[in-house]
């Protein structure tokens, strides 16, 4: 009856957040306050109908680089740790099937059970993965909440700084634009390359 209960809410919220998709993003343009940011943050983290990556971008572009960022990592990370906390207990089963649809997910997997921290971190990096099935997998596979916590904390930090410089000065300064772009590129390409000498070492 609560997972019920939880799919049933969960779908409502989903079904607002997109009618009023529109008015929310105005809303995030016009009002500052930085605990209301948060919470929105947080609620479209947790129900993205909107890119996450456009409102990082949106707040850069409407408060600058520096509060962009705090919003939208403390935004993301109380998402990701009700996700993680409902992907534990009460949505296990579900979270299970969930992750069953991204085959991306099967290396990351076999990875995460000889290196947690690394692998919660890559998974927040690495582009190509949901951030949400990253969220359900920490909850199902029962990783240490303080070290997932900490792991998604540091993770988030480079992707989140890039999109909310790319709002906020990306426009007024390509070119340092194009080297932080570049700088995320070789950090992927960096922690690719360690991941494949790894393997191959074992």
């Amino acid at each position: 009856m609560k997972k019920w209960l939880l799919a049933a809410l969960y779908s409502a919220v989903l079904i607002t957040v997109f009618i009023y998709r529109d008015p929310i993003m105005d809303y995030l343009h016009q009002h500052g306050s930085f605990p209301i940011l948060v919470v929105l943050a947080t609620l479209i983290a947790m129900f993205p109908i909107i890119p996450y990556k456009l409102v990082i971008a949106a707040l850069g572009f409407s408060f600058g680089t520096f509060w962009a960022a705090a919003v939208s990592w403390l935004g993301t990370m109380i998402a990701a740790t009700i996700i993680y906390a409902l992907a534990k207990t009460v949505l296990r089963e579900h979270g299970r099937k969930y992750l069953g649809r991204f085959k991306t997910l099967e290396s990351f997997t076999a990875w995460t059970e000889t290196h947690p921290f690394v692998s919660v971190a890559a998974g927040r990096l690495i582009p190509v993965i949901p951030q949400m099935a990253v969220n359900v997998f920490a909850g199902v596979a029962s990783i240490p909440f303080w070290l997932y916590t900490a792991a998604s904390g540091i993770g988030k930090l480079p992707g989140i700084f890039l999109y909310a410089f790319l709002g906020g000065e990306g426009m007024k300064h390509p070119f340092a634009a194009i080297a932080v772009i570049a700088g995320y590129v070789l950090l992927l390409g960096t922690m690719f390359f360690l991941y494949k000498r790894k393997k191959l070492s074992v």
